[in-house]
């Protein structure tokens, strides 16, 4: 599970790269870490407005739902949905088809297991700009937004320090955001094959990383390990 994000991108490049303007540009925050964990909102882009950067709450719940972001999130976690999956949960309807985001991020990160010790990597565009992530979302009773990021099964030059599942968020540049917000795209029947996910790079960072309520200026530097054979990609 994706449960972690990183914004560290200020709200001018940011609508600069993607064309767009914040529609709230005063709750914007820049932040190292983001922990889905507890209740958080994120930066989007929806089919509806290309223009447009709103903000959704991490974690999808159900369309026009009520009742609060906790609990549903104790019954399912959907802070990631597998777009291999998606059809079978019958909550969600056609989201995928009719309901399709981008959410922006600097970078994520992911878990490397060897010789019996997890450790934490940062993932981020090459040029260390901004960059896309793949999403779905819904719209709640109140008008809020929820949304979720899309992982795949698709082979990833990252998978060497992804070792403890298969899904991966489906990642694309500034440029090329909008393939995965065309409205005639089949994604049920593998048409994400036909977008280009963004080249991405990935380093070790420190263990500290592990503790969720710690968080300091350092967390995305390049950590080094004695016993690590690969410390960046």
């Amino acid at each position: 599970m994706f449960y972690k994000l990183s914004n560290t991108t200020n709200l001018q490049d940011i609508e600069a790269a993607f064309d767009a303007r914040f529609k709230y540009p005063l709750l914007y925050r820049e932040s190292s870490l983001i922990n889905g964990l507890s209740e958080q909102s994120l930066p989007v882009i929806t089919m509806d407005d290309k223009r447009t950067i709103d903000y959704a709450i991490w974690g999808i719940l159900p369309q026009n739902y009520q009742d609060d972001w906790d609990k549903f999130q104790n019954f399912t976690n959907t802070l990631n949905v597998s777009l291999d999956t998606l059809h079978k949960l019958d909550w969600i309807g056609d989201i995928i088809n009719t309901q399709r985001c981008i959410i922006i991020v600097s970078g994520f990160f992911t878990s490397f297991l060897y010789k019996g010790e997890i450790h934490p990597f940062y993932v981020h565009d090459k040029h260390k700009k901004p960059f896309a992530l793949a999403g779905i979302y819904s719209r709640l009773e109140d008008g809020f937004l929820s949304v979720s990021i899309v992982v795949t099964d698709a082979p990833n030059e990252l998978a060497e320090v992804h070792n403890l599942g298969k899904d991966f968020p489906f990642a694309l540049n500034a440029n090329n955001y909008e393939d995965w917000l065309i409205e005639d795209n089949d994604f049920l029947n593998n048409g994400i094959k036909k977008i280009k996910p963004l080249d991405l790079k990935a380093h070790a960072i420190s263990k500290e990383f592990y503790k969720n309520n710690i968080i300091f200026d350092t967390i995305l530097e390049p950590a080094h390990y004695d016993n690590l054979p690969v410390f960046a990609l």
